[in-house]
């Protein structure tokens, strides 16, 4: 009977590690690609620590706020694009200003109208990363990788890990709809 048992776990094992082992490696490429790809379309994200704010501009400076109003739905709202100077990272246009983008400038993230320049495509890319905390998204800078969009006293910089819990949490976003 024991015998019977130890041999029906091993089969049952080999099995289960055969077929999941199938399943995970015979999906891992499209895994992958939807990974390097990203997300696109209509597109807000709150903040992993302060659920309630979101990545926004106002002003033309990029900020996690909660969005009270039409105007600050409108700014907390992206178009998630192929990057502008990668296709397979993302650049986000504001969707009531076209044709502006959230950028780095000076470690800050900003929105500014396209130049059309190398400088202003590369600034404006950023690579969807997992979340840095374990869920939601994080976003590396294409031109300074190892910089990731982080929120900071509820402003918007592009900085290095300093590999403190803080900011792990400061650079991890949960997309969502667009709220406008």
């Amino acid at each position: 009977m024991n015998t019977t048992k130890s041999n029906f776990f091993k089969i049952f094992s080999l099995l289960s590690t055969t077929i999941l082992g199938s399943f995970i490696i015979g999906n891992l490429q499209p895994i992958k690609q939807a990974e390097a790809k990203g997300i696109r379309g209509t597109y807000s994200f709150n903040a992993y620590n302060f659920q309630n704010r979101y990545i926004r501009h106002r002003n033309f400076q990029g900020y996690i706020e909660v969005p009270n109003d039409t105007l600050g739905k409108k700014d907390a709202t992206f178009r998630v694009r192929d990057g502008l100077a990668n296709s397979n990272c993302t650049s986000f246009e504001s969707v009531n200003f076209p044709g502006h983008f959230l950028r780095h400038q000076n470690w800050r993230i900003k929105l500014s109208e396209n130049d059309g320049s190398e400088l202003f495509r590369n600034d404006a890319t950023f690579c969807q990363r997992p979340g840095v905390v374990g869920q939601g998204m994080s976003f590396e800078s294409f031109n300074y990788p190892s910089r990731y969009i982080r929120h900071k006293n509820f402003e918007l910089w592009l900085e290095k890990s300093d590999g403190s819990d803080l900011f792990l949490k400061d650079a991890t976003f949960i997309p969502q709809g667009g709220l406008y």
